[in-house]
């Protein structure tokens, strides 16, 4: 029992908070916007109950949380709350299957923005942003949100922070404690921004929360079956290209900014190399879509730069449906799919500092084919490349390639054709959103796949978000061995 005390505790504060977050959708349905309020009482409820349940199973708190402990949260945790998180759609007016409530949640928590939902034109409002709400509790994280509330889990809050995410960068923060706090801060103080550039750039105040909870988490849930082509204007269109990037940045370089330790975000290695990814597919699409339509080249620069943009940072949105753009702008976008943004941001994909240590690793390569008995030191920016660290990357894309195939094989085996099969695996494990063809496309959604399909596709959404190994570690016989 006392290796799951922790798990308890801080599940407990996810629920909790889940549960103070149903608050708001049900404040619009009180004052007469959207559905009834009886859509969020049983859930809100019943995450209440759980999460006080959980809390009274996590005392006393633990003095230490060991590895195989890490690992069991962070698993747990996000097993746990979508579980409750996905009541709301089961409970509205026209409720939702329960394997389409649990995929429209999961896909929503990790910020996948995969849908089943059409007309979202009529759906109520209250349901809308509890869609957008979810997403923005997933954007940082279920257990980073966590952590810096729970001052019990403090001395192990950076590791178990680690398990949920890629977070990779250097940290120059003397206290754990305060750069948690940090990043919180500063995802709290982009939302705020990205809310208020919407609204004033023409965005009624309703669509201009739901989408700065979507923009900020790079989640993709839209308003709308049309996505971001809901909205014609080029201002609002390059401030979703501008707070998308901002999502995708590192969170400890808005801590050293805003600390004065470092004003030069642009210049952090991981930022140039999202930068050059952008730049060159964005510049390639843009001359490929002058010569081959009638768009001016600003139409084109813009219409590129956006989805370009939405699928590296793996936001999902889609503002034209770019599978008609030939069969170059085709095999971009999906090998794009892979990318991501940085590390310690709310992006999903591979990510760029993985890509950067295999070109070192490549050019180490190299140099010792020629210089064999060479001793050869490699840094990344002012990071020593150890062999550990090469190690794990290449395990990560070895995990990455294996789940690729296996999920796509069972997609297969459900009826899907191949293109659907195998990007709808790679857009949920990369945590995009839209695959590629007529069904899953940027025009399309999931609502017409089938439910193993919908429960392989969750399975990957779950195990991308989390980087394979905090789930899959907890399914090994050394794992239960201890």
């Amino acid at each position: 029992m006392r290796l799951f005390v922790p798990y308890f505790r801080v599940a407990a504060v996810a629920l909790l908070i889940l549960s103070a977050l149903m608050l708001a959708p049900m404040g619009l349905t009180l004052v007469g916007y959207g559905g009834a309020h009886e859509t969020y009482l049983l859930p809100l409820a019943a995450s209440l109950a759980a999460g006080l349940i959980f809390k009274r199973l996590g005392h006393p708190a633990p003095a230490h949380i060991n590895q195989r402990q890490l690992f069991l949260i962070t698993a747990g945790t996000w097993l746990t709350v979508p579980t409750f998180g996905m009541l709301p759609f089961m409970f509205m007016d026209n409720p939702l299957s329960l394997v389409d409530a649990a995929f429209e949640t999961v896909s929503g928590m990790t910020t996948t923005g995969s849908t089943v939902m059409t007309g979202l034109e009529q759906t109520p409002k209250d349901i809308l942003l509890w869609r957008s709400v979810l997403q923005w509790y997933g954007g940082i994280g279920i257990i980073g949100m966590t952590i810096a509330v729970l001052p019990s889990l403090k001395s192990g809050g950076m590791k178990l922070f680690r398990t949920e995410s890629s977070d990779w960068s250097e940290k120059e923060i003397p206290q754990m404690k305060d750069l948690l706090k940090g990043i919180i801060g500063a995802y709290f103080g982009l939302s705020i921004l990205c809310a208020l550039a919407y609204w004033l750039a023409g965005m009624d105040a309703f669509n201009a929360i739901n989408h700065m909870m979507t923009t900020v988490s790079t989640g993709g849930y839209s308003t709308s079956d049309a996505s971001f082509g809901q909205f014609p204007s080029h201002l609002i269109t390059w401030l979703a290209i501008l707070f998308m990037f901002a999502g995708a940045v590192p969170f400890v370089l808005y801590i050293r900014f805003w600390r004065k330790q470092s004003s030069r975000i642009l210049s952090d290695i991981q930022v140039k190399g999202l930068l050059f990814v952008l730049a060159s597919a964005a510049g390639f699409l843009t001359i490929d879509l002058v010569l081959t339509t009638e768009m001016t080249i600003f139409e084109a620069l813009t219409a590129s730069a956006f989805n370009v943009m939405s699928v590296v940072t793996t936001t999902g949105y889609a503002n034209a449906n770019y599978g008609l753009w030939g069969p170059a702008a085709v095999a971009i976008f999906f090998f794009l799919t892979f990318v991501g943004g940085c590390s310690g941001s709310t992006s999903g994909g591979i990510k760029i500092f993985r890509f950067q240590l295999f070109f070192i690793m490549l050019q180490r390569q190299f140099k010792q084919a020629i210089h064999p008995n060479a001793v050869l030191v490699s840094k990344y920016g002012t990071r020593l490349v150890t062999e550990e660290i090469l190690q794990s990357t290449i395990a990560f894309v070895f995990l990455l390639i294996t789940t690729l195939v296996v999920l796509t094989l069972l997609l297969s085996l459900t009826g899907l054709d191949f293109i659907t099969s195998i990007t709808g695996a790679s857009t949920a494990l990369m945590n995009v959103g839209p695959g590629l063809g007529e069904m899953i496309g940027p025009a399309g959604n999931f609502q017409g796949v089938s439910d193993a399909a919908k429960s392989i596709l969750m399975a990957g959404m779950i195990l991308g978000r989390l980087e394979f190994t905090a789930i899959m570690i907890i399914f090994t016989r050394v794992f239960w061995r201890g």
